[in-house]
């Protein structure tokens, strides 16, 4: 149980470098790679804070 409640930021993080990247590294156009980017660092930055609050509450 206390797994998976750890789990869930770790893949957020990976899930968000991971557009992050696509949205830096791709040349798809202005719309596309923007919402990405953007996306993929709210949802890396989001599951670093959701990691560090889920590690306080075990």
């Amino acid at each position: 149980m206390k797994r998976s409640n750890i789990l869930l930021p770790v893949f957020m993080v990976i899930i968000g470098w991971f557009l992050g990247g696509f949205g830096f590294a791709t040349k798809l156009g202005h719309p596309i790679n923007t919402i990405c980017f953007c996306l993929g660092l709210g949802l890396s930055f989001f599951g670093f804070i959701l990691f560090i609050v889920r590690l306080k509450n075990k």
